[in-house]
C-alpha cells in the first residue's frame, strides 16, 4: 500500500491530487470560501478575499499574518497558488487579483530557524523542532550540517518561496509581487488595488533577534545561495540587496 502511495505521489502532480481530494469533499470546499474557523490566536477565514475577488498567497515568514490582519482582521491560511486554483476553480481564480509577499531568502531562513527554535506557532511546531533541531545549537550548524535539498520540505517554513506561487513547470500563477523590504509601500498599493481604506500595517508575530547579516558565515551564505537559487533569481535578491521583479505574461521580469 505504501508503495502505491509513493507511486501516486510521484506520478500525479500535486494540483491534480488536490483536485481529486476536492471531488471527494465538494461540500467542504464550497464552505471553505466563506467559513470562519476560530482558534486561540484568532479566526481563520477566506471570506473577505472571496467577497473582494482576490487571493493572498501567504508565504511563510514573509509578514503574512500582519498583512492579513491589516487587510481584513482575520488570519490567513498557507495554501499555495495551485491549491487556491483548485479551491476556487480556474475560472474564478483567473479572474481574481492574486498577490503575495516575498522576502530575502537569507533573511527569511534565519527568521524561520529562530521561530522554530523558539517553539513556532503551536505545539506541533514545538514538537517538530524538538525532534529535528534539539541537537542544533547555532544557525551556522543548522545551515551547513542539517539543511539539505531534501530537507527543504521537512517543514513549511523552509519551503522555497516559489513553491507557493508557481505551477509545476515553475511559472508564476499570481498577478502581483509585494516585497517584505518595502512592506508598507506595497501594502498601500494592495489596498488601493482592492479599494480598501489606507491604514498602517499591523506588526504581529515578530521575532526579537539579531539582523540576519550579523549571523551568516561566508560558507552559509554560499550554501543558502545554492539551496534557494530559484527564489534568488526569480525575485532579484542578493545577500544584501534586491532588484525588484514583477510578474508579466506568466513570467518573472525586471520591475524597472
Amino acid at each position: 500500500m505504501q508503495l502505491l502511495r509513493n507511486l501516486y505521489g510521484k506520478l500525479i502532480p500535486k494540483e491534480t491530487r488536490f483536485w481529486f481530494y476536492k471531488l471527494r469533499n465538494l461540500r467542504d470546499f464550497e464552505s471553505l470560501k466563506t467559513a470562519i474557523f476560530p482558534s486561540d490566536k484568532g479566526d481563520f477565514s477566506l471570506r473577505h478575499y472571496y467577497q473582494n475577488k482576490c487571493v493572498f498567497v501567504h508565504i511563510t515568514k514573509a509578514a503574512g499574518t500582519s498583512l492579513a490582519l491589516s487587510l481584513f482582521g482575520e488570519l490567513p491560511y498557507h495554501y499555495t497558488a495551485q491549491e487556491y486554483r483548485v479551491i476556487y476553480g480556474r475560472r474564478d481564480y483567473n479572474q481574481f487579483f492574486k498577490f503575495t509577499f516575498v522576502r530575502n531568502p537569507w533573511d527569511r531562513l534565519y527568521s524561520a530557524y529562530s521561530y522554530l527554535k523558539g517553539g513556532g506557532w503551536n505545539a506541533k511546531d514545538a514538537e517538530w523542532a524538538k525532534q529535528n533541531l534539539a541537537d542544533i545549537h547555532s544557525f551556522d550548524d543548522f545551515v551547513l550540517n542539517w539543511l539539505t535539498p531534501e530537507r527543504l520540505h521537512a517543514h513549511i517554513h523552509l519551503w522555497p518561496q516559489c513553491d507557493f506561487i508557481c505551477d509545476r513547470h515553475g511559472n508564476p500563477i499570481i498577478d502581483h509581487l509585494g516585497y517584505f523590504e518595502t512592506i508598507q509601500q506595497d501594502f498601500d498599493a494592495i489596498c488601493a488595488r482592492l479599494k480598501l481604506p489606507q491604514t498602517d500595517l499591523k506588526h504581529t508575530n515578530a521575532s526579537k533577534r539579531a539582523g540576519y547579516k550579523e549571523v551568516y558565515s561566508p560558507a552559509a551564505i554560499q550554501k543558502v545561495a545554492e539551496l534557494y537559487k530559484q527564489d534568488i533569481a526569480n525575485f532579484g535578491y542578493s545577500f544584501d540587496d534586491v532588484n525588484r521583479m514583477k510578474v508579466a505574461g506568466g513570467q518573472f521580469v525586471r520591475a524597472q
